[in-house]
């Protein structure tokens, strides 16, 4: 039996009436903000980003984005997240196998510190994963992950509005796959549930050694974790 999480033609109706009911232009501005953020997974680069916009100055757009992201915020959690269905996989692309399909992303190859890489803490990442606690600390501690891990939330939020009653696949990747992309993916995966979103975590090269300079390093667990702890998904369309 499918989980009262999961969009339904009902409850894809109801959600397109409640929609309909809003004025115009809140919707317009609604299907900007959209189009805004899918476009920010895409171009990374301010510059890039700024080039959609042409007419616009850097100030100007930084104002109009923080407007539209608050928006989008109070318009898609309560409408949008309780029938979303979420697919997160999380890898490392030194391992050269990515998971297959189209996906919104996530790349923290270059984002964040990598936990085997401060002397501080080495010893214990090397025999540690995104799974345990002190990883998962870390990590989250380091300056920008939080807000990664929410405006990743709004992204799938707005795909989901963008393509109602489909589930929405988000790839997160660092380059093991061992550490800062479990995590993250962790973290978005929390923050959905608790707006009322249907999440399933797979976390691909979770259990692999560490890789540095071309060769494995570190323990990890034997085999690919799945994170789906209140069954709420069950990859059904």
């Amino acid at each position: 039996m499918a989980p009262e999480t999961l969009a339904t033609p009902e409850s894809c109706d109801r959600r397109l009436l409640r929609l309909e009911r809003i004025e115009s232009p809140l919707i317009a501005q609604l299907a900007a903000a959209i189009g805004h953020l899918r476009a920010a997974g895409e171009h990374a680069d301010p510059a890039a980003i700024l080039a959609h916009y042409p007419g616009r100055t850097a100030a100007d757009l930084t104002v109009w984005i923080g407007g539209s992201v608050q928006m989008i915020a109070e318009l898609l959690v309560p409408l949008i997240a309780p029938h979303t269905r979420v697919e997160i996989t999380s890898y490392g692309v030194l391992h050269q196998d990515p998971p297959l399909g189209d996906a919104l992303t996530l790349d923290l190859t270059t984002a964040l510190r990598n936990p085997p890489e401060d002397p501080e803490v080495r010893e214990v990442m090397l025999h540690s994963s995104g799974l345990d606690q002190v990883v998962y600390d870390y990590v989250l501690a380091t300056p920008g992950a939080v807000e990664i891990a929410e405006r990743t939330v709004l992204r799938v939020l707005a795909q989901a509005a963008a393509l109602p009653g489909q589930p929405v696949a988000l790839h997160v990747y660092c380059r093991g796959g061992k550490h800062r992309s479990v995590v993250l993916a962790r973290k978005v995966a929390e923050l959905l549930r608790g707006v009322g979103a249907a999440v399933a975590v797979t976390h691909r090269h979770v259990h692999l050694p560490v890789v540095e300079n071309g060769l494995a390093v570190g323990t990890g667990p034997s085999a690919e974790i799945s994170d789906d702890p209140t069954g709420a998904w069950t990859g059904e369309a």
